[in-house]
């Protein structure tokens, strides 16, 4: 799952949500000063990572892209972060738009008393409302464009991120279907973690 989805599936602390965002940029390890909401959201984050890689569902839309490619896993993250947001009025209490406008202006002030690194990762995420830029077809689609842009020279001429497009728009219904059945899992599996919870979530 990509950052849309990590905010989510998290309680209503910012500082957990900002956890379970910087996770992967930070190697899973928090700086000293950092909150135990952020502590426990960089836990979380890897719990969901760790149930989504071993899922049914996740191996069934990666062979929907095709047999082979290193790519497929960061191709995924992002389409699934675009049914989501295509579908996001079935899974949050708050609307869209409204949801980042509120994390956004949250995640900017709490990052202030960060280390630099995280900050600068934070202050831009929520400037360019990143997780607002999957909701049509052609927001995933220059998705995967930043994506190329960042890739090495040698990782290009191997395989980029956009080559996976037609294969996308070929299986997009079926894929869809995969992720609607996998989300409602993956949610129930945030409630009852340890470091999840029942209650205290912007889920519905």
């Amino acid at each position: 799952m990509n950052w849309l989805a990590h905010t989510l599936l998290s309680t209503r602390q910012i500082d957990y949500q900002l956890g379970n965002v910087l996770a992967d940029p930070l190697r899973g390890k928090p700086w000293p000063e950092a909150s135990q909401a952020l502590r426990y959201g960089m836990k979380m984050h890897q719990a969901i990572d760790k149930f989504t890689d071993s899922h049914g569902i996740i191996r069934r839309s990666k062979s929907l892209l095709g047999e082979s490619g290193h790519l497929k896993g960061v191709v995924l993250d992002l389409l699934y972060d675009h049914f989501l947001s295509q579908s996001w009025h079935d899974y949050c209490v708050l609307d869209l738009n409204d949801y980042l406008y509120q994390f956004n202006k949250a995640a900017n002030q709490s990052a202030q008393t960060y280390p630099q690194k995280p900050r600068l990762i934070i202050n831009s995420m929520s400037e360019s409302n990143l997780l607002g830029q999957y909701q049509s077809f052609s927001d995933f689609q220059r998705a995967l464009q930043r994506i190329d842009q960042r890739l090495s020279t040698r990782i290009r001429a191997k395989e980029t991120a956009t080559e996976y497009l037609p294969v996308v728009a070929e299986n997009y219904d079926d894929l869809l279907m995969n992720f609607s059945e996998f989300f409602p899992q993956l949610i129930a599996h945030f409630k009852s973690h340890q470091f999840g919870s029942e209650n205290d979530h912007f889920l519905k």
